[in-house]
């Protein structure tokens, strides 16, 4: 079934490309013989593309012979994208101190609409639509270690080929400041931050500083819900929601409450953003339940747990640019989180990161970006407790370093290089290393 509404939404929003390019009047090229008429002044003849042109611009396909700006003018975004992970990584324990190469991909398809453009009737509302498929393989568990490193790839499932419909919603502007939004969101989309996020597609790829472990028992990757923010200078800053737990069903399991205040606070005159942020759910589950956050090895005999109703979080998010462009408005800075559950059934009970990322300071490299930072995730007692008698667990910690390399404007090449301690008592410091090549459509 979803892959049936995936299927359908590409072909409607790929039908939306077709009749705007259609509708363009053809250009009349027939030459008057008569001497009396005036001719008027030839059509201004279109410069050549060069290949320098072509290396520029952002998308490899530009401008879809005018397609895409009419349909722009029209109040529709489209935009679509494709990424290789080549990987070199330990196996899944016990093999954990063998390595392998890995293959996998993703191909991302977006699509935005301002009604309002299409009737005034329909002022400020507007709808987004992203439709994922992944493909090949991701490291799961590799070396024992518990926080996926390849975020990219664990949406919209962690194993073989799938498609789907991961965010799908409405937003409606209630006067100058305030947005209300309904309906499917992806909340490693959302989880967007000058630093960190970026689904790792652009920035990080480990879970760590995409997409916060903390959130594991409170924050499905995909969720049916509903938001609302207020705005200052198009930034939010008091957000509140209400979503799904878990992906067991439409509110089956749970239901989570969101709340969020941003402050923007300039120093050295340049930007940054100080957020609080919680959430609470009625969630019903144990400490061993698996989620794509974090992945716990079970035994052979897996102990019998009780249930535990309601989950909590709370955190503290700060970024920082410590060199700052207002014409381009890029730069560089500091990042940091901190953050603490309730620790049963939440399966990471303390977490924290922190690194510096950004604009490439090169002069010459504007169009890279780099980042660097390490992580701490605090697993839960009682999970450590439980398992006790059977593995040795203990907290995990790790770094992670990469260099995103724009080959041409719509072409981007990333080296990732990482160091992560794994959370079974015993395991050896693992490395990964992975090249990510990106192509923008």
């Amino acid at each position: 079934m979803k892959k049936t509404i995936a299927v359908a939404f590409l072909a409607v929003a790929l039908g939306v490309v077709s009749p705007a390019s259609a509708q363009t009047p053809p250009t009349n090229t027939t030459t008057s013989t008569n001497p009396d008429v005036t001719q008027g002044p030839p059509p201004p003849a279109q410069a050549p593309l060069t290949v320098q042109d072509w290396l520029k611009r952002p998308q490899l396909l530009g401008d879809w012979g005018g397609a895409r700006t009419r349909i722009a003018d029209n109040g529709f975004m489209v935009d679509a994208g494709w990424a290789q992970f080549f990987q070199w990584a330990p196996m899944t324990s016990p093999s954990g101190d063998e390595r392998d190469f890995l293959y996998g991909g993703k191909v991302d398809f977006r699509a935005s609409g301002d009604f309002g453009k299409m009737n005034e009737r329909f002022k400020g509302i507007s709808g987004s639509a992203h439709v994922e498929f992944r493909y090949g393989e991701t490291p799961l568990l590799p070396g024992g270690v518990m926080v996926p490193v390849n975020s990219a790839l664990m949406i919209p499932d962690r194993e073989g080929a799938y498609v789907d419909v991961t965010s799908l919603y409405i937003s409606k502007m209630l006067g100058d400041n305030t947005v209300l939004q309904a309906g499917r969101f992806n909340m490693f989309e959302n989880y967007s931050r000058p630093f960190t996020g970026g689904e790792g597609l652009d920035k990080f790829q480990n879970l760590a500083f995409v997409m916060p472990p903390l959130l594991a028992r409170t924050t499905p990757p995909v969720v049916e819900g509903v938001f609302i923010s207020t705005l200052r200078n198009g930034e939010p800053f008091i957000t509140g929601g209400l979503y799904e737990s878990t992906r067991d069903g439409f509110f089956q399991n749970g239901a989570t409450l969101f709340g969020s205040v941003t402050l923007p606070i300039n120093a050295w005159d340049a930007p940054g953003h100080y957020s609080v942020t919680g959430t609470y759910s009625s969630v019903n589950a144990t400490s061993l339940d698996q989620t794509i956050y974090s992945l716990v090895p079970l035994p052979g005999v897996t102990p019998v747990l009780a249930t535990k109703e309601h989950a909590y979080t709370v955190d503290v998010r700060i970024d920082q640019y410590l060199w700052w462009d207002p014409a381009t408005k890029s730069g560089f800075g500091l990042f940091g989180m901190f953050g603490f559950s309730d620790a049963n059934p939440s399966v990471v009970d303390l977490f924290g990161h922190i690194g510096i990322g950004g604009t490439s300071p090169i002069p010459t490299r504007s169009m890279d970006n780099f980042g660097a930072g390490y992580f701490f995730n605090g697993v839960s007692n009682t999970l450590i407790e439980t398992l006790d008698p059977i593995v040795r667990l203990r907290d995990e910690q790790g770094f992670e370093a990469f260099y995103n390399f724009a080959v041409t404007g719509w072409s981007k090449v990333a080296a990732d290089v990482q160091f992560v301690d794994p959370f079974t008592v015993g395991s050896k410091t693992r490395a990964f290393f992975s090249l990510r090549w990106k192509i923008t459509f």
